[in-house]
């Protein structure tokens, strides 16, 4: 039986994310109930149903993609934008993965393609970083700082950003951000601005005083900023998005490193 937790849901032929936050439905009841009642399936969530060869939209507010799953997890039968009131089944199919219209054109989930279900754990700093910002030679991947006070967010962007093969650490606002600085040593702080914009405003300023090349991404589950220095990312959004928002993020850090003649590395 799995845990209860959200899980994250990978392609494995692809290296993409196919969902972010996964709930598995493995017991009798939470299949039967699926996303009845459910006004919306937001993108970067999924109802994986196993084991579930057949399904059906009965009673259902909104249209869904479908992906039939066979025992080793590979796509074996693909169905986009299923209305309400529809029943579909898959010869050898073992689960589905219900995700929001739409999501399988944007991640591009393709027939044949293998899926992976992973439990995300939040890492610890010293561990992520395993000393790489210390060399003088920097990689060209980014080195993140998250930034955040949802633990299950710290945790799932770290997951991520670390298949990508960037290092990363995570942090919480209340900890001494000099000190994660120095610790962490980051090309790009990626900031959750949730609870507050204008708390997430005076940290990014404090970052910045920290560090002058390190650049900011910011996340937000509400509104978009509108203060005209603090642009937003969507917090749950598509992650393909926000990492090509931190990418952006890094070679604009790499340029002030470059304009200031070299690495900025933070005494002990």
């Amino acid at each position: 039986m799995r845990s209860r937790e959200p899980v994250l849901i990978v392609n494995l032929s692809s290296e993409r994310v196919v969902c972010e936050r996964g709930l598995v439905a493995d017991r009798a009841l939470s299949r039967m109930w699926g996303l009845l009642g459910r006004r919306q399936l937001p993108a970067g969530e999924g109802l994986l149903l196993e084991p579930a060869p057949a399904i059906h939209t009965a009673f259902m507010r909104f249209p869904i993609d479908v992906l039939f799953l066979d025992a080793y997890m590979r796509v074996i039968k693909i169905v986009e934008a299923v209305p309400p009131w529809r029943s579909l089944a898959a010869r050898h199919a073992r689960a589905v993965l219900e995700l929001a219209a739409g999501e399988v054109s944007q991640r591009g989930v393709k027939l044949g393609d293998r899926l992976d279900i992973q439990e995300v754990r939040e890492p610890k700093l010293a561990r992520t970083l395993n000393g790489a910002h210390r060399t003088s030679e920097r990689s060209s991947e980014p080195h993140i700082l998250v930034i955040s006070r949802d633990r299950r967010f710290r945790a799932v962007a770290a997951a991520l950003f670390s298949r990508r093969g960037w290092p990363v650490a995570v942090g919480h606002p209340a900890d001494d951000l000099e000190s994660l600085m120095v610790r962490a040593c980051p090309d790009v702080a990626l900031v959750d601005a949730s609870p507050s914009l204008t708390a997430a405003a005076e940290m990014v300023a404090r970052l910045k005083q920290a560090r002058r090349s390190v650049q900011t991404v910011i996340v937000s589950d509400g509104a978009q900023s509108d203060l005209p220095t603090l642009s937003t990312h969507p917090k749950w959004g598509s992650f393909d998005s926000l990492c090509t928002a931190v990418a952006e993020a890094h070679a604009n850090s790499r340029t002030a490193v470059a304009a200031g003649g070299g690495w900025e590395v933070a005494d002990e």
